[in-house]
């Protein structure tokens, strides 16, 4: 006689199964986290020089924004200077900001940043309290202006629109943007914001578009930022960081700095050259 041993076992292994308990707390012992100076500098043509030093957090450290949070955030006492064309100029410890989009900084100058491509720019922080130097380099890009936005009604829903924004790459240079793309508020979430680079280009233009979603009187601020290649490395290695943060299935990404020293830095050291054009969806 022949016999199903597997109409017994299935049975039993279901019973079995469900018996277990598959939970099990697990204690994981994380090692003490090393806070670090974070840099962020952006040199924008015809504005002071200025930049924002904090000291970065621990994904699990508590977060609000009290009193005592800027007093551990910012850090304060440095002593910053950038220099460039044979002079040197001092950053000093004062507050200042930007209204539209709000931008802090914590270290100001006094003189205002030319805008002549080709000049090179050398940072330095003598941290307080000896804790170490911070050093960085950039350069001023040239401008790539934004030749034309095109709002396109749809062919089927004549009440949508969308918009297209065309710039001119140059093809005997390596270009790198990013696009930033703002709906009736440059203080708002930006709809776009991406970067992009020139390797797959096969004529001269760059085109940015939306989809069509806009309507008759909406308001898009078009922005394209002509950017370094430590910046593009940078920006993309944050957003990478950001995604691991809420995957828990993505690998941890180390941020891309161009900042280095004794003072064990994050951050980025650039130049910020932009055009941005403000179109008003009519017909």
């Amino acid at each position: 006689m022949k016999i199903n041993i597997l109409k017994y076992i299935a049975p039993v292994a279901i019973l079995a199964f469900v018996a277990c308990n598959l939970s099990k707390e697990v204690d994981i012992e994380l090692p003490e986290y090393e806070r670090q100076p974070v840099v962020e500098c952006y040199l924008e043509p015809g504005k002071p020089f200025r930049l924002l030093l904090t000291r970065s957090y621990s994904f699990f450290d508590p977060f609000g924004l009290d009193s005592s949070f800027f007093q551990n955030t910012l850090l304060q006492d440095a002593v910053v200077t950038i220099s460039y064309n044979g002079q040197t100029d001092t950053l000093f410890n004062t507050f200042s900001f930007d209204p539209s989009p709000l931008k802090l900084f914590n270290y100001t100058g006094l003189n205002i940043v030319p805008a002549t491509p080709g000049i090179d720019y050398q940072l330095n922080i003598n941290l307080p309290d000896n804790e170490g130097n911070i050093t960085g380099n950039t350069i001023m890009l040239p401008l790539v202006p934004i030749d034309s936005v095109v709002v396109e009604f749809s062919p089927d829903i004549d009440s949508i629109a969308r918009a297209l924004t065309y710039v001119t790459d140059d093809p005997a240079a390596k270009n790198y943007y990013r696009r930033l793309l703002h709906y009736n508020s440059l203080d708002s979430i930006p709809e776009q914001d991406f970067l992009a680079d020139d390797r797959i280009l096969t004529t001269t233009k760059l085109a940015f578009g939306t989809g069509y979603e806009l309507r008759e009187g909406d308001t898009v601020y078009n922005t394209v930022c002509h950017i370094t290649k430590d910046y593009y490395d940078y920006y993309e290695s944050v957003q990478l960081a950001v995604f691991g943060n809420i995957n828990p299935f993505a690998q941890p990404s180390p941020i891309k700095s161009n900042v280095t020293g004794s003072g064990n830095p994050l951050g980025i050291f650039t130049c910020l050259v932009y055009e941005r054009d403000t179109a008003i969806v009519k017909r």
